[in-house]
Parts: structure tokens; C-alpha cells; sequence
């Protein structure tokens, strides 16, 4: 066998193609047989190139006079669009770009098949296929039939619009017709977006009794879309609905739902959230939460969210400034605040600034604060309706030597500024200026040894000393309320989160820091410390008793084991070994299966804001039962309480061209607005049709 590569003859012999389309075509062929009146015949392997597109079949017929191609055998056709069409026989123009073909099949975007009687080609826009048979399901030989297919007596895809259209369409569930449509059109694989209706979803709940969703996808603009979900069951009439949009300088998106109930007539809530590029780096922000009663959000399972925040905020962040100013609004929806609602804050302004000094270094590193804060509560009352405002300025310095010796030594020195005015309540003086100095000095000695397998393990004492001293009256606490004692603050000069709690008296932290990485991917790391105090007691814990003066001894550890398997946990505990809090997670991962555990211990802690006791335990994790049957589980358990919080089953079943989800979640309320509710889900998805429902890798392998 003799192969050819002809593109000067062709750029001969096919002169009228070469002259109307200016461009050259390439022809590959075992044999070519040119004949004295312009007709060419190409037998064996044939492969032609044109345009971007490319044309393979057994033999080819170039009729010069007709400028057509006659296409016999496996012909095989790719265009510039990535569209692959397949046929027994073909008849098309030179430029491969009009035509018809014979008991043919079109495969868009290695997704969605179509195979049909005829296909024909338009203007090189519009391809017309005719007894189509549609799906992206593998067929066999020994499975002919599809687990899912279109039927239609006629097929439209336009390729520019990127749209399929569908005659007479019929859709089939493992043969059986269950729907009948008389005009039917379809986003084609290649499209990012269009609008149209996205995949219903059947919800059954225990509260709303059985329900469809079918949502509406609108594409405004290729930077804007809504989205808007009829949610219709016996015992609600809903209208869900989404916005999102890209600006030049920023993003806006909001949702949020309309309800008309049987029993409690119209009810709904709102969600919105902004973000703007204002000039010279400043960046705003916004946020808005409406809701129209407590319990709107958990029974149709909108949000977990037990308070509501508005928020208009302002930040900038360079390499030696911070700036942020804001204006907070807060609402609660939790049962045991609603009856007093008017006694807790309501609104909080705040502005901050934060600036390194490079010419005030001093060996080290100078930072200037300033900021101020101002709190208010609706009712008038005296002590319960507190407002606060302050006024604040900080100077920090810090400076770090390391010695010969390996040594590291930080000193530390600060001063705090603050003028608090405190209204409506008196028990504090409606003025107050109040002066916070302190330094401090810390002490780490790291060791470092590597082993010769490449294990690296560092081991690092720590102790800090801190004194400070506060001036002036006393003033609220309201922005250091909840405490929070844990490794990340073990070594910091308070362990109060915001400005209004200061640390006073003389006090120390002692401790020490453990690290192992091994080359296999094996890492850990262990702390464990304690705080003491020197000439008092600790404000910031009650937990060892009004006049205790030390803390609980902090134990905080990590492992990571090949990126399988993450476990963390942080526990607080006493001289006796009693655990006064302790919290695990674990994580871990295989090809098949996947867990996520957690388990949280406290004992009531009024510094943390724990009133009460806290045991509960979490679970989460994921079963692949074969190659299509995935099995997941949720569970959340209250030993308080003695019963689950949530509890949840998934069972998902997914092949090369569909999935299927099946739902069960019970969801318990400590909340007398709503009851516990049970919500059963049901999801199809048809895969590889329309961007975005790719299809699975559970592709089943043809066999005989």
C-alpha cells in the first residue's frame, strides 16, 4: 500500500474550492485515482483536512463538476466546534460544511449522543437531524437500550446559539415512555448558560407535606442572572428566588423567598450582600438579613442562622495601615432572648486604624491604634438599657534578638488610652478615662534535630512574663464578654478577644511547643501550658473559682497521617485531671470512603458565655457501595438532652449518564416557634446535558 500526502495536487485539481474558500485542503489515502475529466477517487485510510475540520472515511468521490464529496464507510467527521459526526454514508460540498449524511450519529462535546436516520448540514450554522434518538448514555451491543433517551421526529442544533430543538420529543427511563412533549429545546453541552428550567426537585416534609421545586434559570447579561423557584406542596405556596451580579468595581447577590401558608398567611425572608472596589484601595461592603418570624428560616430549611446581622462596612488593608470602619445591626431569633429583645445591643458602630512607624522603631517595631466604638440598646431602663460609647489610642512596641546560644527573646511594651461615656446605667460613672500600660518579655529555646531518615523534630519551652496596670474607673465589658482560652492565645498579652477587658497585676504563662514531620508524610504537633498569676486572680476565668489564681492547664495536639487521616483536639483540665472542656475532630479519608467526627465537652463557663453544661457529639461520612451506589450519613447527638439534634441518610445512585439522589433528614428544634421536621428528598439529574451536569466517571465498558 502506497500513501499519498497530495496538498499540492489538490490545491490543483480542486481549484474551484481553493479559489472560493482561499484556502488549501490536505488528502492522506492509501490510493488516489485522478481522471481525465477532474474526478478523483480516494480508497483506504482517507483523511482529509480542511478548515480546521477533519474528514475520515474508506473512500472519498470528488465530482469536480458538482463540487461534492461522496463519503462511503466509517465516515467520521470533526468540526472546528469540537462536534464529532459518524455515518454509514455522506454527500457534502467541498468545504465539508453542507450536506446530508446517511444512518448517522452526532457526539457534542464528548457528552450528549445523537444518533439519527439522516443528518444534515445548513450554512455551517444549523445542523438538522431526522428519526433521532438523544442521550448520553453508553450503548452496547449485549444493552442496547439507553437507561435514559429522547426520541423526536426532528432535531435542530444551532451551533451559534448553541441550542438543541426537539420535535415531537418523547422521554424514556430504561425503554419506558413517561413523557411526551410536542416542542422541547435544550441547552447543548457547550453552553456556560442560558436560561431555562434547571432540574426539579420533589421534597416531602413532615410540616409541608409533599412539594415540587422547579426552578427557572434567567440569564440577563452575560455578567447578570436570577434564578426563580415555584416551591408548590399541599401546605404552601412559595416563591424562591436568587439574583447575582458582576459589576466593573464590584459583585451584588441576594435571595430570598415569598410564603403564603395555610395557617400563618404571608411570611418570607431576605438575604442580600454586596462588595464594592472604591478608589485608593478601599473596599465597602455590605449586608442585609430580613426575616419575617423566627422560625421562617428552620422549618423550610433556608438557614441555620439563630440571629440576624446588617452590616455596612468599609475596610482597607496595606502593607504597613489597616483601616475599617462599620455600622452593625443585630436581631435575635433565639426563644429565651425574644422576651428581652429590648435589653440587648441592637446596633454597634465602629471605626479602627492601625499603622507601623518606621521612623519610631527603636530596635524593633512601633504600632499606633485608634478607634472608637459606640453601642446602643432600644429600651431606657437603667442597667438593662446600657449604651456605650469609648474613644481609644494604642501604642504597641515589640522587638526580637535571638542569641548564639539559640535563645529567643521578645520585649514587649504598650500603652492604652481609652474615654468611655456609659449612659442609662449607674452603676458606672457617665465618664471615664481609663490608662493601660504594660510590658512584657518572652523567653523560647528551640531544639531542632533531624534524624537521618529525614524526620525533623523541634521541641520549644516558652515562658512569658506580663505586668500591666489599669488607671481610672471601671468600665463595661461589652466587646470581651466571651473568652475563649485556647492555644492561640495561651502566650498573648490578654486572653480578653476585644479593648474593653484588660488583664491587670503581674502574671505568667509557661508552656511548651512540640513539632515532628517525617518524610512519609507523618506530621504532628503538641502545646500544653498554663497562666498563673502573681500577685492576684485571673479575670479572665471563673472555671478554678472566684479566687483562683492560675488556669486550667491547656492541652492542644495535631496529627496528619498522608493526607488520610487529620485528627486535632484541645482540652482544658485541672491539677486533678478533671476536664473542664475537651473537643476532638476527626477526619479522615480513602478512595471509597470518607468520615468527619467531632465531640464537644464543657462544663458551664460564664467567662465563655456557657451557662450550661455542653456534651454533644457529631458525625458525617460517606460510602462508595460499588461503582454507582454511594451511601452517606449525618448525625448530631445531644447527651444534655438525651436525644439527636439532626440526623440524616443519603443514598446516591450515579452512572456515565445519570444521577439519582435520595434523601432522609430529621431535624430536632429547641426552639417553641417551630417543631422537629422530617424532609425527604428526591433529585434527578440527566448527565451531559447542558453545561454544568458533566457526566460521571462510572462509564460501563462495552463487552462482546
Amino acid at each position: 500500500m502506497i500513501r499519498w500526502l497530495l496538498p499540492l495536487l489538490l490545491c490543483a485539481t480542486f481549484l474551484p474550492v481553493t479559489l472560493h474558500a482561499q484556502a488549501l485542503a490536505s488528502l492522506v489515502a492509501d490510493s488516489v485515482v485522478v481522471e481525465p475529466e477532474g474526478r478523483i477517487t480516494a480508497e483506504g485510510n482517507v483523511i482529509v483536512f480542511y478548515e480546521g475540520n477533519q474528514l475520515v472515511a474508506d473512500r472519498i468521490v470528488y465530482d469536480r463538476t458538482s463540487d461534492t464529496l461522496s463519503i462511503e464507510g466509517d465516515v467520521t467527521l470533526t468540526g472546528t466546534t469540537g462536534d464529532v459526526f459518524t455515518a454509514d454514508a455522506a454527500s457534502l460540498n467541498s468545504e465539508l460544511r453542507e450536506g446530508v449524511l446517511t444512518s448517522a450519529r452526532l457526539v457534542l462535546d464528548q457528552q450528549l449522543q445523537l444518533a439519527a436516520a439522516q443528518i444534515s448540514r445548513v450554512d455551517d450554522r444549523y445542523t438538522v437531524l431526522r428519526r433521532v434518538v438523544a442521550s448520553s448514555c453508553e450503548v452496547c451491543a449485549t444493552n442496547p437500550t439507553p437507561l435514559w433517551e429522547i426520541r423526536a421526529s426532528r432535531v435542530v442544533h444551532d451551533t451559534e446559539g448553541q441550542q438543541l430543538y426537539f420535535d415531537n420529543a418523547q422521554f424514556r427511563l430504561a425503554g419506558v415512555p413517561l413523557l411526551y412533549l410536542p416542542r422541547l429545546r435544550l441547552p447543548d453541552p457547550t453552553l456556560d448558560r442560558a436560561s431555562g428550567f434547571l432540574i426539579p426537585e420533589l421534597r416531602t416534609s413532615s410540616d409541608l407535606g409533599t412539594g415540587l421545586q422547579l426552578p427557572y434559570f434567567i440569564a440577563i447579561s452575560p455578567h447578570a442572572d436570577a434564578t426563580l423557584t415555584p416551591y408548590l406542596s399541599a401546605s404552601t405556596t412559595t416563591l424562591e428566588f436568587s439574583y447575582r451580579q458582576e459589576i466593573r468595581n464590584g459583585s451584588l447577590s441576594f435571595e430570598g423567598a415569598a410564603t403564603s401558608d395555610d395557617d400563618l398567611g404571608g411570611r418570607g425572608y431576605f438575604f442580600a450582600n454586596g462588595r464594592y472596589f472604591l478608589p485608593r484601595g478601599f473596599i465597602a461592603t455590605g449586608q442585609l438579613e430580613f426575616v419575617s418570624d423566627p422560625g421562617y428560616l428552620f422549618q423550610y430549611d433556608y438557614s441555620s442562622k439563630d440571629r440576624l446581622t446588617n452590616e455596612l462596612a468599609i475596610d482597607r488593608v496595606r502593607e504597613k495601615d489597616l483601616f475599617r470602619a462599620s455600622i452593625t445591626e443585630f436581631r435575635t431569633l433565639r426563644d429565651q432572648e425574644i422576651p428581652i429583645r429590648d435589653t440587648l445591643p441592637d446596633r454597634f458602630i465602629e471605626t479602627s486604624y492601625q499603622r507601623d512607624l518606621d521612623g519610631l522603631q527603636f530596635g524593633g517595631k512601633t504600632t499606633l491604634r485608634f478607634d472608637t466604638a459606640a453601642l446602643n440598646r432600644p429600651t431606657s431602663a437603667d442597667i438593662l438599657g446600657r449604651d456605650v460609647s469609648r474613644i481609644g489610642f494604642g501604642a504597641d512596641w515589640t522587638r526580637r534578638d535571638q542569641f548564639a546560644s539559640g535563645i529567643v527573646l521578645e520585649t514587649e511594651a504598650a500603652l492604652r488610652l481609652d474615654a468611655y461615656n456609659v449612659g442609662q446605667d449607674s452603676t458606672f460613672e457617665r465618664n471615664s478615662l481609663r490608662a493601660a500600660p504594660r510590658a512584657a518579655t518572652e523567653l523560647r529555646w528551640p531544639h531542632t534535630r533531624t534524624s537521618a531518615t529525614g524526620t525533623t523534630e523541634v521541641l520549644e519551652p516558652i515562658i512569658r512574663l506580663d505586668i500591666s496596670n489599669v488607671t481610672g474607673n471601671d468600665v463595661p465589658l461589652e466587646d470581651s464578654r466571651i473568652v475563649e482560652f485556647d492555644e492561640a492565645n495561651l502566650f498573648a498579652p490578654s486572653r480578653f478577644p476585644g479593648i474593653d477587658g484588660i488583664e491587670e497585676g503581674s502574671r505568667a504563662a509557661v508552656g511548651f511547643n512540640w513539632h515532628r514531620i517525617q518524610q512519609n508524610g507523618w506530621a504532628a504537633n503538641l502545646a500544653i501550658g498554663r497562666v498563673a498569676s502573681l500577685d492576684g486572680t485571673l479575670q479572665f476565668s471563673d472555671t478554678g473559682g472566684s479566687d483562683a489564681d492560675q488556669s486550667e492547664w491547656l492541652l492542644a495536639g495535631r496529627l496528619a497521617i498522608e493526607d488520610r487521616l487529620w485528627l486535632s483536639s484541645r482540652s482544658l483540665f485541672d491539677d486533678n485531671v478533671a476536664f473542664t472542656l475537651s473537643e476532638t475532630r476527626v477526619d479522615w479519608q480513602s478512595d471509597t470512603a470518607s468520615l468527619s467526627s467531632s465531640y464537644l465537652f464543657a462544663q458551664p463557663e460564664p467567662a465563655e458565655g456557657r451557662d450550661d453544661k455542653l456534651s454533644e457529639w457529631a458525625f458525617g461520612g460517606s460510602l462508595a457501595l460499588n461503582e454507582n451506589w454511594t451511601a452517606s450519613a449525618d448525625w448530631r447527638y445531644d447527651f444534655n438532652e438525651g436525644r439527636a439534634a439532626r440526623a440524616g441518610i443519603g443514598l446516591d445512585f450515579e452512572t456515565d449518564c445519570i444521577r439519582i439522589d435520595l434523601s432522609v433528614t430529621r431535624r430536632y428544634a429547641t426552639s417553641t416557634s417551630v417543631t422537629p421536621t422530617t424532609d425527604f428528598g428526591f433529585r434527578v439529574s440527566l448527565l451531559g446535558v447542558g453545561n454544568g451536569q458533566k457526566q460521571g466517571t462510572n462509564r460501563p465498558v462495552c463487552r462482546g
